[in-house]
C-alpha cells in the first residue's frame, strides 16, 4: 500500500520503467494494449505523489490533482479497456460511460486528505467539497468499486473474479478507507505480473 510519497512516487517508476522495458520487445498487439494499460492505471501514484508532496493541504494543487487529474487518470482506464483494448461500440454504452465520467468528475470534485486510521495511511480522495467542508459520503464506495473494476476489466471474468470477489472484500475489511492506494498494491502487482509474463 502508499503510506508516503516515497512508496507512491516508487510505485509509478517501477510500473512505468517495466512498461517502457517491456514494450522494447516483440509484443502481441493485446500484449501491448495491457502494458499502456498498466502505464494508465499506475500513473494514478503519480497523482498520489503530488498529493502527498502537498501534505494533503487545501490548496489549489490539492484541488486540481484531485477534482481533475485523478478523475481524468480514472477515466482514461475505463475508455481505455472499453474502446481500445475490447472495440465496444455502441450508443447505449456510449451514454452510459458519458454519465459515468460525470460522476466521477463530481465524486471527486474538492480536496483529499489522508486516512490514518491503520498503518497503511493512504490519500482518501475528495474527503472535502470545493468550499472545505467534508462530503457526507467522501471517496469511492464499495459498490462503486465493483462497478470501475467492472468497466476495466471486461470482458475478463478471471480478473473480475479476483478483484470484486476477492480482493475488494478482503481491503474493504482490513482498511475501511483509502481505496485509491489499492491502486499502488495492483499496479505493482501488474507490473510484476507482465514482467514474468512477457
Amino acid at each position: 500500500m502508499c503510506f508516503n510519497w516515497k512508496v507512491s512516487l516508487g510505485t509509478f517508476i517501477f510500473s512505468w520503467s517495466s512498461a517502457l522495458y517491456l514494450l522494447t520487445k516483440k509484443l502481441t498487439k493485446l500484449q501491448k494494449n495491457n502494458i499502456y494499460f498498466l502505464m494508465i492505471f499506475s500513473s494514478i501514484q503519480l497523482a498520489d505523489t503530488i498529493l502527498w508532496l502537498n501534505n494533503m493541504k487545501q490548496n489549489m494543487v490539492n484541488y486540481l490533482v484531485t477534482s481533475f487529474l485523478i478523475p481524468i487518470i480514472l477515466s482514461a482506464q475505463v475508455l481505455f479497456n472499453l474502446y481500445v483494448r475490447n472495440n465496444f461500440y455502441n450508443i447505449l454504452l456510449n451514454i452510459f460511460v458519458i454519465f459515468y465520467i460525470i460522476i466521477l468528475f463530481n465524486q471527486f470534485n474538492g480536496y483529499s486528505t489522508n486516512v490514518c486510521n491503520n498503518y497503511f495511511s493512504s490519500p482518501l480522495w475528495g474527503a472535502y467539497n470545493s468550499s472545505g467542508k467534508p462530503k457526507r459520503s467522501p471517496e469511492i464506495t464499495l459498490g462503486n468499486l465493483i462497478l470501475f473494476a467492472f468497466l476495466i476489466f471486461y470482458p475478463n471474468c478471471n480478473k473480475l473474479v479476483f478483484w470484486i470477489g476477492i480482493f475488494f472484500p478482503l481491503m474493504h475489511y482490513f482498511f475501511f478507507a483509502g481505496y485509491g492506494s489499492f491502486w499502488c498494491f495492483a499496479a505493482n502487482i501488474m507490473a510484476l505480473w507482465y514482467l514474468i509474463k512477457y
